[in-house]
C-alpha cells in the first residue's frame, strides 16, 4: 500500500536525526545534565582528588564561579599550593583564570590558568599551571551546609609557611589561631571569622588578620586577608574532619592557606 507522502517525510528526518548523535543532533550529558555538542555542564561544586605531582587536591567552585584550589599532604606535614581565580565554562569544557600562591615564608605569587573538562556532579579533570594535571571526583558533601557550630573546637595541621598550626573556633565562628613559623622569635597571631556561604553550600566565608613579623611569615605579616573554609567529613567515620583554609589579601598579592584536623575530644571512661 502507498504510504502518504508526509508519514515518509517524517520517518526520514526522524531517521536522520538519530544518525546524528540525537534528536535536533544534541547528544546529552553521560549523566542526563547537560554536556556535549552545546549543552553545559555545571562545575559549581567541592571536587576532591590529586595532581600529577602526588599530592591530594581539593578544588572549590562557588555558585558565583570563584575558584579555590589546594593542594596539600598531610603524610609530609605540608600544604604546598593554593590557585585563586574566576572560571567560566563552556559546555563541558572550563577556564579559570588567576594567580598560584607557592608555599614558603616568601609565598611566590605567579599568573596562571585551570582548564579542565567538567561533568556536572562527577568529575572534573584538567591542568593546572607549572605542567601539572589534577583528576577529582564531586564530593556530595558539597550540597549539605554545616552549621558553623559544627566548627567549633581545636584543629591542628601546617599553613604555608611550614608552621604547625593550632585553630580554634568558637561555635558562632569566631577564629583564635597561632602558628610557629620556622626562624620567628614569636608564634604567629592569627585572628577572624567564619561565615556561611552562598546558597546553602558546604563553604565558609573566611577573613583573617596576622599580627606583626616578629612572628609570621614576612608575606601575612599585618595582613588583613579573605578567602574560603571547608570542613570534609571523613566519609569512613574513621578520622576526624578536616578544616581547609585559603586566603589572599585585597590586591592579590600574597596569600595564606592551611589544612587541620580536629582534635578528638576526650571522653571520660
Amino acid at each position: 500500500m502507498r504510504r502518504p507522502a508526509l508519514y515518509i517525510a517524517l520517518l526520514s528526518a526522524a531517521v536522520l536525526a538519530a544518525c546524528n548523535g540525537g534528536y535536533f543532533g544534541v547528544e546529552s550529558d553521560d549523566n542526563g545534565n547537560g554536556g556535549g555538542n552545546g549543552a553545559t555542564s555545571d562545575a559549581q561544586g567541592l571536587w576532591t582528588g590529586t595532581t600529577s605531582d602526588r599530592y591530594t587536591f581539593a578544588l572549590l567552585v562557588t555558585p558565583t564561579n570563584d575558584v579555590w584550589g589546594l593542594s596539600y599532604d598531610e603524610s609530609a606535614n605540608t600544604a604546598f599550593r593554593l590557585f585563586r581565580g574566576t572560571g567560566a565554562l563552556t559546555g563541558k569544557n572550563f577556564t579559570g583564570t588567576g594567580k598560584t600562591y607557592a608555599s614558603g615564608a616568601s609565598g611566590t605569587v605567579t599568573t596562571g590558568t585551570v582548564t579542565g573538562s567538567v561533568t556536572t556532579a562527577s568529575a572534573f579533570d584538567g591542568n593546572l599551571p607549572n605542567n601539572l594535571t589534577f583528576t577529582t571526583n564531586f564530593n556530595s558533601q558539597y550540597n549539605t551546609a554545616v552549621p558553623l557550630s559544627d566548627y567549633a573546637g581545636t584543629w591542628e595541621g601546617r599553613d604555608s609557611s611550614g608552621a604547625r598550626l593550632v585553630v580554634t573556633l568558637d561555635g558562632g565562628g569566631r577564629i583564635t589561631a597561632t602558628s610557629t613559623v620556622p626562624g620567628k622569635p614569636d608564634p604567629c597571631a592569627i585572628n577572624g571569622a567564619l561565615s556561611n556561604g552562598a546558597n546553602s553550600k558546604n563553604y565558609t566565608i573566611l577573613n583573617l588578620s596576622f599580627g606583626g613579623e616578629s612572628g609570621c611569615a614576612a608575606n601575612v605579616a599585618t595582613q588583613s586577608m579573605q578567602g574560603v573554609g571547608v570542613r570534609v567529613a571523613d566519609a569512613a567515620g574513621t578520622a576526624q574532619p578536616l578544616l581547609l583554609l585559603e586566603a589572599t589579601n585585597n590586591g592579590q598579592t600574597a596569600g595564606w592557606f592551611a589544612y587541620a584536623r580536629r582534635r578528638a575530644v576526650a571522653t571520660g571512661s
